[in-house]
């Protein structure tokens, strides 16, 4: 494609918006304030063919709906305040259970239930709640506020046109772009459209998750499962770990694997620890609220063009974590890119793609992290030694170690990568793990009818 210098968005410009999730909304939202503040008139259209009210999967983006702590307090200062309504619950703490027993963690640095779980859609399939305001819709809305239009519309076929990215729907054009944000997440259908414009766009690479909805009533979801997440180290094949999110009447499943269905849901709700946590006589219901999401596991080939910019999914996400809040890094870094210096593929290049890089790079620690964390999970006597050493740590008996912090950062997002890395590897820590290893092994074979 030819790279042309000099591509601003003047007054009156127009800039299209595929999709309406968080990345197309936090775009829309940063855009429009800032061209307000910088004395620009520019028209702004989100395509999205959901309204995120109905219940179950056409309403839903099929997202766990973690929001970290970090993300409330950005959104905080951006004048974005969750209400009650998008706020099914407030988390303050993390269980990690295994075979061998659970462990608490909570952090110094957290509010009080700083972490909030929302609802993507307008709740379960099924739900009789009526006080759910997803979280998607409370985005799109602000997005409105702003002065952006919604049109509700499926885009299917994106042409260049003089240098400028039109949109059609069955053969009739919605509008052509002087900007073209591609936030559209990894759709398949959308992304192959972007793929064959020939600017060198290449979806990133994904796997599959599955997300459950279990209605168990909002008095034994705050008795049994507490303002807390709970993160399942269960040694279930073809599955790396299960999370449970607490969401009013309801627990979200979310299940990360190899290929995760709904048999492996069912094999979780019989497992013997889980069972523990549900009520006497539960019986897995025939029918439930469930999805397969795909999981962002890469980034995406050159997420720019002239006149072009992918976010989000659709660009870069941090790995297994925090999807939300990569939007909202990406869409804010790429709104900033086009008001400020332009909409050319140079301008993306110099000041939107360090920040994708960034993200991409972080991933990379991201995966040894948690390809430690499996192999501490599948080993028994390293596992138990491990959480022995953070309940100690958690009761105040072990001091100046960040066991229960890097875990903690590592599942909420609330850090990058690269810094719990460091964290977690210096030599003392490494050294301090050993020895409570080797002590633990000596004491079970010389002492072996010691009490623990």
């Amino acid at each position: 494609m030819e790279r042309i210098k000099g591509l601003i968005l003047t007054d009156g410009a127009r800039i299209g918006i595929i999709g309406g999730g968080p990345a197309g909304s936090f775009f829309s939202i940063f855009a429009s304030k800032l061209a307000r503040d910088i004395g620009k008139a520019l028209d702004f259209t989100i395509y999205e063919r959901k309204t995120f009210a109905n219940h179950g999967a056409s309403g839903c983006n099929m997202c766990a709906g973690v929001i970290s702590e970090s993300l409330v307090q950005s959104l905080a200062l951006e004048g974005i305040n969750l209400p009650s309504s998008v706020v099914r619950w407030g988390i303050e703490s993390y269980f990690f259970h295994t075979q061998n027993g659970s462990v608490q963690i909570k952090s110094s640095r957290l509010q009080q239930r700083g972490i909030a779980t929302v609802f993507r859609g307008g709740g379960p399939a099924g739900s009789l709640e009526k006080d759910v305001q997803s979280f998607d819709g409370f985005l799109l809305q602000k997005a409105i506020d702003c002065g952006t239009q919604v049109k509700h519309v499926i885009v299917d076929e994106i042409r260049l046109d003089g240098g400028k990215p039109g949109l059609y729907s069955g053969g009739r054009i919605l509008q052509d772009c002087d900007l073209l944000v591609g936030a559209f997440g990894v759709k398949a259908s959308t992304s192959k459209m972007c793929e064959k414009l020939g600017t060198g766009y290449k979806i990133p690479p994904t796997i599959k998750a599955t997300q459950s909805e279990i209605e168990l009533g909002r008095d034994w979801v705050a008795s049994r499962f507490g303002h807390s997440i709970h993160i399942f180290l269960l040694r279930i094949p073809g599955i790396k770990f299960i999370s449970i999110i607490p969401k009013g009447d309801y627990i979200t499943i979310s299940a990360l694997g190899k290929e995760p269905g709904v048999n492996h849901i069912k094999t979780f709700l019989d497992h013997p620890v889980m069972k523990k946590m549900l009520p006497s006589g539960f019986k897995i219901p025939e029918r439930f609220c469930h999805c397969f999401p795909k999981i962002n596991v890469g980034a995406a080939r050159k997420p720019f063009a002239n006149r072009l910019v992918f976010v989000g999914d659709a660009g870069s996400s941090r790995l297994y974590k925090d999807g939300i809040g990569s939007a909202y890094i990406t869409s804010k870094a790429a709104a900033y890119t086009a008001l400020l210096h332009g909409v050319g593929e140079e301008d993306f290049r110099g000041y939107y793609l360090p920040v994708c890089k960034t993200l991409n790079r972080d991933n990379l620690f991201g995966r040894f992290l948690f390809s430690a964390n499996d192999f501490i999970s599948i080993i028994p006597p390293v596992s138990r030694c491990y959480f022995k050493v953070i309940q100690l740590e958690q009761d105040g008996l072990q001091r100046n170690t960040p066991y229960g912090d890097v875990l903690w950062d590592m599942f909420t997002g609330s850090r990058f990568y690269k810094d719990i890395f460091v964290r977690a590897l210096s030599p003392w820590l490494t050294m301090h793990l050993l020895s409570v290893m080797i002590a633990s092994f000596f004491k079970k074979v010389f002492f072996p009818h010691t009490r623990k």
